[in-house]
């Protein structure tokens, strides 16, 4: 097998498209097709199933893709460790949840780019869940995500505590569990630890009954909010600034509470650059504290 049929092999998988996967690639879609066909050829397997909606691996197909994405991060890392140097480069991707990338990492990301300029950052959002997969799956080099996180494969650092706060609109819903009727939750989509934290403590509330209206930036949370479309759950420095006009209310340290850890595969090669980013981020939450 030739590194690019895996390549072409792993695009298609992740986005579902042969399509998709040429336009990502710079390929035609015959040369894809092509390569994908001639690779089923030498397997003696069919790696994907066809379909109006796109293609979806086999089961042959989901072995092969661990082990793509082993073989071609290894290659990665084989030229980064070649071109070592004392001054990083190169690419670094990373993850963060969306409150993080909004209100942690501009500064963050702004001292690095200023002390390692010829590193290329790339920078992925989603949630705890999808995060975590994009970095058991190599998509990204580590991620910010809300702790507490327990896996063999992943290593751990605890670099911030997060003050989780109830918000709502500014003459909005006094959170008691004597007004335990339903209201409506304004949240990232499945997967979000803080949306999952907000329904706990609603059921702790007694508040059984409520309809979830789902939203992709923070930005849109809060405006929701303070328009007083429903409540929300956010870190308490993502509304400190006054921008939005909402009420805040202190939640029980059991649910408000929530570590943001830094993970990366403890198998992966800690490459100069991630190793100067994790201690300008250990740096910077130092000396906000």
């Amino acid at each position: 097998m030739e590194f690019r049929d895996l390549t072409i092999f792993m695009t298609v998988a992740k986005t579902g498209s042969v399509t998709k996967a040429a336009e990502r690639l710079g390929y035609v879609q015959s040369n894809i097709t092509a390569r994908i066909q001639n690779l089923e050829t030498k397997l003696g397997t069919a790696l994907f199933h066809r379909h109006a909606r796109g293609m979806s691996l086999t089961s042959s197909g989901v072995t092969l893709l661990r082990y793509a994405e082993q073989i071609l991060n290894l290659c990665q890392e084989a030229e980064q460790a070649i071109q070592d140097t004392r001054s990083p480069r190169g690419p670094l991707r990373i993850g963060a949840m969306e409150t993080t990338a909004a209100t942690r990492l501009p500064d963050i990301l702004a001292e690095y780019h200023r002390r390692y300029p010829q590193v290329n950052l790339y920078l992925t959002t989603g949630s705890t869940d999808q995060l975590l997969q994009a970095v058991l799956s190599y998509d990204v080099e580590v991620a910010f995500v809300a702790g507490p996180v327990s896996h063999p494969q992943l290593h751990t650092l605890a670099v911030i505590e997060e003050k989780l706060v109830l918000v709502t609109g500014a003459n909005g819903w006094e959170p008691s569990k004597s007004h335990p009727f339903p209201t409506t939750v304004v949240a990232f989509r499945e997967g979000c630890s803080y949306r999952k934290r907000m329904e706990e403590y609603l059921d702790h509330l007694g508040i059984v009954s409520r309809k979830v209206i789902e939203l992709g930036t923070l930005d849109g949370i809060l405006g929701c909010v303070a328009a007083g479309v429903g409540v929300s759950l956010v870190p308490r420095n993502a509304v400190g600034q006054g921008r939005y006009q909402v009420t805040i209310h202190e939640i029980p340290d059991e649910f408000g509470q929530v570590p943001t850890v830094l993970v990366r595969r403890r198998d992966a090669f800690l490459s100069p650059a991630l190793t100067r980013f994790i201690e300008i981020v250990q740096q910077s939450e130092g000396d906000v504290r």
